[in-house]
């Protein structure tokens, strides 16, 4: 096939933009081969954010990105049974001994820590990676220290950012930060701000609170949980329908308690969104955590660790998506939303 045959004179540039910007990202790679103009057309920038606004939007593009060795990207709109269901990636790691763990996902990017301190940003459907120098290198007195970690982006959706704190306040030199004792490794994203549970380090009052970072003006500020029996602890948090949610342990582990903050920022909004009855998984529950909402009726939920189901609000039952099976390591998934983006991201330590 002529390169003259494929440009079409009578089929124009902005219509076969739009119809590749619905593609799934593995067909696109495969037709950056076809010619020179498809590739420059594929490999535009503006192109990429436009397939990623389009697959954000999609359900069949977004993915569920599992930590283990090799790393398992599962397809839960497919039956558990599909061949395609599941499908294997090279570990961005060299020899993994411990486990993978996953700091956040943005833009179809996902950031992965091995062992302490060694970063990669990784964009699972195209595999391409960038590596962080380890920060112990940069701080030799970094060892001592347990950090924790968030990713996202500030104003510009184009200034992506690995950030890193010590997570107890006695190890922070800048006063400015040293007013949290955090309860969470990695931080969830939302709105330009990264979230943490976390406790003051100054104040003998004990209750959690969540500790609020904007990526932009480099500030923190509390945000307060939902109204809730103290015995009942909050001990998640995440995104669900556009909003930050808190879930909690109900009475006796029967059922797991999920609040949206309906308007972000503002406390009085936090409303009860729905309660997950654990007695009614096959089996007993220790761990239960929302992944997606897939419609006002649908929640995608990782139980355990290792098995991932879509509970249905309505009729209050369980239908079970693909798992990993017994592995030796495990960790949180993250939602994945496939898309061409690079793996250019800053990080800054603090």
């Amino acid at each position: 096939m002529s390169e003259y045959s494929i440009r079409n004179p009578d089929f124009p540039d902005d219509i076969i933009r739009d119809i590749l910007s619905r593609l799934p990202v593995k067909s696109l790679l495969q037709f950056r081969c076809v010619s020179k103009h498809f590739r420059g057309l594929i490999s535009d920038n503006h192109f990429i954010k436009s397939h990623l606004k389009k697959a954000e939007s999609l359900s069949t593009h977004h993915r569920i990105l599992v930590p283990v060795s090799p790393l398992l990207s599962l397809n839960y709109s497919l039956p558990p049974t599909d061949i395609n269901a599941s499908i294997e990636l090279s570990c961005p790691f060299q020899n993994p001994r411990s486990v993978i763990k996953i700091v956040g996902s943005c833009n179809g990017l996902v950031c992965l820590i091995h062992g302490l301190r060694d970063l990669t940003i990784y964009n699972p459907s195209t595999r391409c990676l960038k590596p962080f120098q380890s920060p112990q290198q940069l701080h030799s007195d970094s060892n001592q220290i347990e950090y924790v970690y968030g990713f996202g982006f500030g104003s510009n959706p184009d200034d992506m950012r690995v950030v890193r704190f010590p997570r107890f306040a006695r190890d922070c030199e800048y006063t400015k930060f040293n007013a949290y004792d955090f309860i969470d490794t990695s931080g969830t994203f939302l709105n330009g701000s990264l979230h943490w549970l976390a406790r003051h380090s100054n104040i003998q009052n004990q209750n959690r609170v969540i500790a609020s970072f904007d990526v932009s003006k480099e500030t923190f500020r509390d945000v307060s949980l939902p109204p809730q029996d103290p015995s009942l602890p909050y001990y998640i948090l995440g995104v669900l329908k556009g909003c930050l949610y808190a879930l909690c342990d109900g009475i006796y582990h029967t059922e797991v308690e999920i609040w949206l903050m309906k308007e972000y920022g503002v406390v009085n909004s936090w409303s009860k969104f729905v309660k997950i009855p654990v007695d009614m998984w096959t089996g007993n529950i220790s761990y239960m955590r929302p992944l997606r909402s897939l419609s006002d009726d649908e929640i995608l939920l990782e139980i355990d660790l290792q098995s991932y189901a879509i509970y249905y609000a309505e009729k209050k039952m369980f239908r079970r998506v693909k798992g990993v099976g017994n592995v030796k390591w495990f960790g949180d998934a993250t939602v994945y939303v496939e898309s061409l983006l690079s793996p250019q991201v800053s990080f800054v330590f603090y």
